[in-house]
């Protein structure tokens, strides 16, 4: 059997940017330095993670007691006295305390920012400006400082003064995608006398935050590009919930054009057919159809060919409507829920080979468990799931490597950090404190 082009390019890019080959390599960020101010707030702590793993030095600055996401955990789970969420995020950054409400501890942070290329700040607009500490004081100390700003609404804007704290949920309840989530309310009610098992659901864990720190990763990466030939930093401005509004896709054309609102739907969607999870006998499963023929293709395999007459269907036009696709849904339950998630994949890619419209295969992939994802060979070659030996954690297990490079690729060099763990070696470096004027500095509540 000859061997496809493919498999060798694949052997050729695997040998390029395995990440078991990243720690020999160059980083991409390695002459950036970044101050993370961000506190009780996850999008400034991913998106330092995104810098810190592409190579940028990250100072993670806490107060002297800690970030309040040491403490959120499952179950009230620590390892080795951190959470389980911080874990995962205090990957490769340096780790300094100090207390923003003395003058000393603003002097350290104004020193530190005078030597930065980027500050992230997540606090409430104009609480470190009130301090002496904001994007117009510091740019006068360090005109090529990028000053990275993530809040839930924003720097401006009535709801920037909102007293509300800022939290994921907060942003996926004020963005409308979440009003659209979770089970369909029965026919004949309304949200005001709706079961209690028909409302919203929260998107995963820490959703909006993520997109907004990744918002933020990428806004600092234009602002750094724009400085090398401008010479010049700038203030970014990103609220968590408008980064995530984003996703809503077509919702917000949709009732532009005519008032529409994207009403809850469950596993289904407004917008494409076939495109929804479905109940199988040990799980469920995506089913993915969006041409004619794909929708076409599920119902033979379903053995519906004639009962729905299918052949004649002229195009995929009629089955937007959604009182169309729920004709059809309970038949697609129905024969979902009598086979196993892997037998639909099996069926899908058989009928793919012999089947009636074939090459057409009909998209079919199992929900998985977080036990399956782990354990599956795909990503354990691909190093996502690589085991970090840390120094102090011991062998941890992080999701990494999800961006593979040939020349500069990321890597996870150490996993977390104890509270101020590197203050000895970040004072010294950056600002030439020694060991006696470290420890007036802690005696005086300063770290």
């Amino acid at each position: 059997m000859t061997r496809p082009k493919w498999a060798d390019w694949a052997d050729e890019v695997r040998a390029l940017d395995d990440p078991k080959l990243a720690h020999g390599k160059p980083e991409a960020l390695d002459d950036i330095l970044v101050l993370d101010l961000s506190y009780n707030n996850y999008a400034g702590c991913y998106c330092s993670s995104l810098l810190a793993e592409f190579g940028a030095e990250v100072i993670r600055i806490e107060p002297p007691g800690g970030d309040f996401l040491r403490t959120c955990t499952p179950y009230g789970i620590y390892h080795k006295g951190e959470g389980l969420n911080y874990l995962t995020e205090g990957r490769n950054k340096l780790h300094v305390t100090v207390n923003l409400e003395t003058e000393e501890g603003r002097d350290v942070v104004r020193d530190l920012a005078s030597q930065a290329d980027v500050l992230l700040d997540t606090f409430k607009p104009g609480t470190l400006y009130k301090i002496g500490l904001g994007y117009e004081q510091l740019k006068e100390v360090n005109p090529r400082l990028i000053f990275a700003s993530i809040t839930n609404y924003g720097q401006f804007g009535p709801l920037s003064k909102s007293n509300m704290p800022d939290y994921d949920n907060v942003a996926q309840a004020r963005s409308g995608i979440q009003y659209a989530t979770g089970e369909m309310i029965p026919e004949g009610m309304t949200a005001d006398n709706a079961p209690e098992w028909a409302v919203p659901t929260k998107a995963g864990p820490w959703s909006a935050w993520c997109i907004s720190g990744s918002f933020m990763a990428v806004g600092i990466l234009a602002a750094l590009h724009w400085r090398k030939f401008s010479g010049e930093g700038q203030a970014l401005d990103i609220s968590s919930t408008e980064a995530y509004m984003r996703f809503d896709d077509y919702t917000h054309l949709w009732y532009q054009g005519g008032q529409n609102i994207t009403e809850r739907v469950a596993g289904l969607d407004n917008a494409i057919w076939l495109y929804t999870f479905a109940p199988t006998k040990n799980g469920g499963v995506f089913l993915g159809g969006l041409r004619l023929e794909m929708w076409q293709a599920f119902c033979d395999i379903m053995g519906k060919w004639d009962e729905w007459d299918v052949g004649s269907w002229k195009e995929l036009g009629p089955f937007m409507k959604m009182e169309v696709r729920l004709k059809y849904w309970p038949g697609i339950v129905e024969f979902t829920s009598r086979h196993t998630s892997e037998e639909l994949v099996q069926m899908s890619l058989e009928y793919g080979k012999n089947g009636r419209l074939a090459p057409i295969t009909p998209v079919v992939a199992p929900i998985v468990s977080p036990e399956v994802t782990m354990k599956d060979p795909n990503w354990n070659e691909r190093g996502v799931f690589m085991p970090v030996n840390d120094p102090v954690y011991g062998e941890i297990v992080v999701a990494q490597a999800q961006y593979k490079l040939t020349e500069t690729p990321i890597r996870t060099k150490w996993v977390c950090r104890p509270i101020g763990h590197d203050n000895e070696f970040v004072y010294r470096k950056y600002l030439g404190i020694g060991p006696s004027k470290l420890g007036k500095l802690k005696a005086g509540g300063v770290i």
